[in-house]
């Protein structure tokens, strides 16, 4: 057991180690071209230490998902977004006011995914793209897609070509990803593929029922590093997210943290988001079965017949 445990602390602090690298070359790549390169890649070390040492009000990473509309429908899909029986955008005016609300809680983050179901589906991806863009506390910005849509509106195109957003293709096999990827280079946007050998199962969406000292080794064995920003509220993880925002698992005040409670100000919401990166386990542990033997490697992007 405490050798497991092991295991799972050094893997997590790989994951802090591997956002502080990411955090200290985006902080490079913004510097001043005539400065002198040492003592700036310096600087970009000690700027950054807060943030691997988890000083309060620094973050890792940040899910945003804008849209439950996906043009493919993912059995294994880690999002749950099969589940969604009517799919469509998350409300543009609870996404702006939650995320303005989390950027003023803190001091900063290395990178935010903007995600779905599909991004490129959604008529609130410019909105979004512009609030985070405007902020110098998000060093990158990722939006991720699947590959089967190319965008067509001007606005969205036009703030994709920003130094700091990079568009994110998923390697499915049955998608032919070669027309986006040739808009994309036309348009002088950055693009990276993300290559997957496989996906894990993290099982049904089904109570587990199990002890408290099994959700804190389950909660042990995740990196919880995959914070996600849903209807206002933000979770340590996806499943938690939308597995709350589907009805699957019960609300639970502790694991969460509702940005756009009126009754706290910024700084009780800063607190609590604290708060938030010390819980030993919550209750979407128990929906999970991750790093269990019953979680097994499956097929990247099998599709529901």
């Amino acid at each position: 057991m405490m050798q497991n445990r092991l295991i799972h602390n050094l893997i997590y602090r790989y994951h802090r180690f591997g956002f502080y690298f990411y955090a200290v070359k985006y902080t490079y790549q913004d510097r001043d071209r005539k400065s002198n390169r040492i003592i700036y890649f310096l600087k970009a070390i000690i700027y950054n230490l807060k943030l691997f040492c988890h000083g309060s009000g620094y973050y890792e990473y940040l899910e945003i998902p804008i849209t439950t509309k996906c043009s493919l429908k993912c059995i294994n899909c880690s999002n749950l977004i099969p589940c969604y029986q009517k799919p469509s955008d998350y409300d543009l005016s609870i996404l702006l006011k939650s995320i303005q609300t989390f950027l003023d809680c803190i001091c900063q983050i290395v990178y935010i995914r903007v995600l779905g179901g599909e991004p490129f589906l959604s008529k609130n991806l410019y909105s979004v793209l512009r609030v985070l863009v405007k902020s110098s506390k998000v060093r990158r910005i990722e939006v991720v897609t699947n590959g089967t849509i190319i965008p067509s509106d001007r606005k969205v195109i036009r703030i994709l070509r920003n130094k700091r957003i990079i568009v994110c293709i998923s390697e499915y096999p049955m998608v032919d990803r070669k027309k986006l990827i040739d808009f994309l280079e036309k348009n002088h946007i950055q693009y990276r593929i993300d290559k997957m050998k496989f996906w894990v199962d993290y099982g049904n969406i089904e109570k587990k029922n199990r002890t408290k000292k099994q959700l804190k080794r389950q909660f042990s064995i995740c990196g919880h590093v995959c914070w996600s920003l849903v209807n206002g509220q933000v979770h340590l993880c996806p499943r938690s997210s939308h597995g709350t925002d589907l009805g699957f698992i019960h609300h639970n005040d502790g694991d969460y943290v509702n940005l756009l409670d009126s009754r706290m100000n910024v700084s009780l919401k800063r607190k609590k988001l604290n708060d938030l990166s010390r819980k030993k386990c919550i209750m979407a542990c128990d929906f999970c079965d991750y790093g269990t033997k019953y979680s097994k490697k499956v097929p990247v992007a099998r599709q529901i017949r």
